[in-house]
């Protein structure tokens, strides 16, 4: 099987174990994640299916979890897989049909950033979508090619806004500040999905800001990146930062480098 094959195989087996067993959506193990968060027993399902796959393939992979951590080859490792199991666990949990599963492979090496990423798919679970991003070959959205919506000013613009953290301080000024600044904002909860939809154009930016996200969602700027579309950091850079279970992501995803620099202004409260 070719890498292709392996990750797709992947997230087809996981996903069909989710939708057979939606009975036990609310189900809970009663653990943390390594990330602090409440570990679903679906979410443990479908990562243990995807570590199963990935070790039958034949290939050798490091293997990075939302749930176990760090999962070693048993011989010496071709891949770092990168796996989110269920983006958007308290939507499946309270049956909101917006969820997605997703996956990044990276050739291994002893230093590996979020540059490295080569191949990388995310399966919306409930609304037939599966974006298939492969480095320099661009995104494809149910086997069509996808690009970011281009030249929508940021009064105009339609954008994702994390929002999970207290709202108050600087942050709750900040995202005032960001939120007045564009036209709407629209959140699935699924950040996976959300950079998906940004990458295709159905939104023209998301933005997470917090300084929490966990480094399992790099799938999703790299689907933004290959699309054709930026991401920056908070200082306004390019988006890169080390494969590293303890690293957090923060980051402007959006469809052009004007937007994502005038979103980031908004936040900051400062002149673009």
């Amino acid at each position: 099987m070719t890498l292709m094959q392996v990750l797709r195989r992947a997230v087809e087996a996981a996903k069909k174990n989710v939708l057979d067993n939606l009975d036990l959506a609310a189900e809970q193990t009663g653990t943390l994640n390594p990330f602090g968060d409440r570990t679903l027993l679906l979410d443990q399902q479908a990562e243990d299916i995807i570590v199963r796959v990935l070790r039958e393939s034949g290939m050798q992979f490091d293997i990075m979890t939302e749930e176990r951590g760090v999962i070693k080859a048993e011989g010496n490792p071709e891949f770092l897989a990168i796996v989110d199991p269920i983006d958007g666990s308290a939507n499946l949990e309270r049956e909101i049909p917006l969820c997605s599963i997703g996956i990044s492979a990276i050739p291994f090496s002893d230093i590996i950033t979020t540059d490295d990423v080569t191949l990388s798919i995310i399966d919306s679970i409930f609304t037939d979508e599966t974006y298939v991003a492969t480095k320099s070959q661009g995104v494809k959205k149910n086997g069509k090619s996808v690009r970011p919506r281009k030249g929508t000013p940021i009064e105009n613009a339609i954008i994702s806004y994390d929002t999970k953290r207290k709202w108050e301080g600087q942050f709750a000024k900040a995202s005032s500040r960001t939120l007045t600044a564009v036209y709407d904002m629209r959140r699935s909860a699924s950040n996976l999905l959300d950079l998906c939809w940004t990458a295709a154009g159905s939104l023209d930016a998301m933005v997470d800001l917090r300084d929490m996200l966990p480094i399992v969602h790099v799938c999703g700027t790299h689907m933004v990146l290959e699309a054709g579309g930026v991401v920056l950091d908070k200082n306004g850079s390019h988006f890169t930062v080390p494969i590293d279970m303890n690293v957090r992501m923060s980051f402007v995803a959006a469809s052009t480098n004007e937007l994502a620099k005038e979103i980031l202004a908004a936040f900051k409260g400062v002149t673009f």
